[in-house]
């Protein structure tokens, strides 16, 4: 098996001899149990002098991609694509769940018979709305609610190499900067050609294929300001005119080397929703929900996902539990709710003041990200 040498003297060089099962998994462990100290964790900047503040704890953080991590999940799975439940129907009978789905136009709606359903449908979902239709101001309560900060987010592919290196050299997933009432993220975003569990310092090869992005998150609403660029090239000057003498000079550069045109660069601007967990009807326990769904939160300390995991690993014990020692489901799935609710709503009002925190570099040290890292903190 042909081996690289790893930029960091402190490692040693390993050859496998074979690559059957045994060689590759051989080294695909040994690949988990070496790791570089920057994996574990993210740089916060002072945004405009250029200075370390602290580096944030990512315990045990491994890099993938949304896309990829998607593909692999979705294997041996049947998904009905390009479908959305437009009704939930318990009535019908007292043990299973009729979801009705529509398609695309043309597409008649198709009814299908289930035990449980589990609304995994993001921070505007369906299944969230069903559940609290029959309630007193329902559909008010299971909207997500503006949260008060923006965020817009440049993903660029940038024409000078010299700026790729210098991205990569601060830090290369991502490294976040404060500066005058706004926190910003700059990194790359997909995978790249090189092997970049094996580059720690020095200069990364010469065929860099990259795709990078810069974020800023800053106290606003679209209520206030509801004619503000939503994307595209208007949204990319939008962005870089907003940070223009906010920053110190290296990460000015990576603002300014962004192109302003759709084929180098897309660009997004929204107010980041939010949904405080509380209380519903589940159903007699078919009718639950997790992830965004069940608790959609800001993006800051990357809390989202983690609850996320949490939430399933929760309830499939629960399922295997009524499954396993015949419990009443109503009871198990209750205590599924009970939990998925306090801890979600606790997370999301912690991201909610977090992302206060971060607006003013004297109240940064009070942040969980700086006290607790990236870790659960619920």
């Amino acid at each position: 098996m042909a081996a690289t040498k790893d930029t960091n003297p402190s490692q040693p060089t390993i050859i496998i001899i074979g690559a059957g099962l045994t060689g590759l998994l051989a080294a695909q462990a040994l690949k988990n149990a070496y790791f570089d100290e920057w994996a574990e964790t993210l740089p916060m900047y002072n945004g405009e002098t250029g200075d370390l503040m602290f580096k944030s704890a990512v315990p045990g953080a491994r890099r993938i991609t949304r896309r990829g991590l998607r593909e692999v999940l979705s294997e041996g799975l049947d998904i009905a694509w390009g479908r959305k439940v437009t009704r939930l129907d318990t009535e019908s009978d007292p043990e299973k769940v009729k979801v009705t789905l529509a398609g695309e136009e043309g597409v008649e709606e198709e009814e299908v018979w289930a035990d449980y359903v589990l609304g995994t449908d993001g921070a505007g979902s369906k299944v969230r709305e069903i559940l609290f239709a029959d309630q007193e101001n329902g559909e008010e309560k299971a909207k997500a609610k503006r949260s008060g900060f923006m965020i817009g987010t440049c993903v660029v592919d940038y024409q000078d190499e010299n700026v790729v290196r210098k991205v990569l050299e601060k830090h290369p997933v991502m490294a976040m900067a404060m500066s005058r009432g706004a926190v910003g993220g700059f990194g790359g975003r997909e995978a790249i050609t090189w092997n970049r569990v094996q580059y720690t310092t020095g200069t990364p090869p010469s065929d860099l294929q990259h795709t990078f992005f810069w974020t800023k998150i800053w106290k606003g609403s679209l209520s206030i300001t509801p004619d503000i660029p939503r994307k595209g090239p208007e949204a990319v000057r939008y962005l870089k005119q907003s940070w223009q003498g906010d920053l110190s000079p290296d990460f000015q550069s990576f603002v300014d080397a962004t192109p302003e045109d759709d084929t180098h660069t897309q660009a997004f601007i929204d107010e980041m929703g939010t949904w405080i967990a509380q209380p519903f009807d589940n159903r007699d326990g078919r009718v639950t929900l997790a992830g965004d769904a069940g608790h959609p939160m800001l993006i800051l300390r990357g809390q989202g996902f983690q609850h996320a995991v949490i939430d399933v690993q929760n309830y499939v014990q629960a399922l295997l539990e009524i499954r396993d020692s015949g419990k009443d489901r109503k009871e198990v799935v209750a205590a599924y709710d009970k939990d998925m609710v306090e801890r979600g709503s606790k997370a999301a009002l912690q991201a909610l003041e977090e992302a206060e925190l971060a607006m003013d570099a004297k109240s940064v040290e009070k942040m969980l990200m700086v006290r607790k890292g990236h870790g659960r903190s619920v």
